[in-house]
């Protein structure tokens, strides 16, 4: 259900919660399906639910561009192989680069740090 409070008022913390909610209770995807996909995202949700309320903007982005950055070598480097750690991981990284994008639209494309 949407909130009707004023757009000006619309925070990143609405957007985690909203992607929360939908992550739970969508019919749109088959849930067994995308188990671990999911269990990876509301991993990262839920992390950077409580960070958003702790942080400032250039921690935040500095913490989770790390943590980007890190995956990024994993995957590189093979280091992840098991199909359900690859599926949980790509779906924490993909909510983490979600919530970048909106913050700063380019880290759909990049994680430069750079304007």
């Amino acid at each position: 259900m949407l909130n009707n409070k004023k757009m000006r008022f619309f925070t990143i913390t609405d957007i985690i919660e909203r992607s929360i909610q939908f992550t739970k209770n969508n019919k749109i995807f088959d849930k067994a399906e995308f188990k671990d996909v999911n269990e990876g995202e509301l991993l990262a949700y839920e992390e950077m639910l409580v960070d958003v309320q702790n942080m400032s903007e250039s921690e935040f982005l500095n913490k989770y561009l790390k943590i980007v950055r890190g995956l990024e070598q994993q995957f590189e480097n093979r280091e992840i192989s098991d199909e359900k750690e690859i599926e949980k991981v790509s779906g924490y990284n993909n909510a983490i680069i979600f919530i970048l994008k909106c913050i700063k639209p380019v880290y759909e494309y990049t994680l430069c740090g750079d304007d």
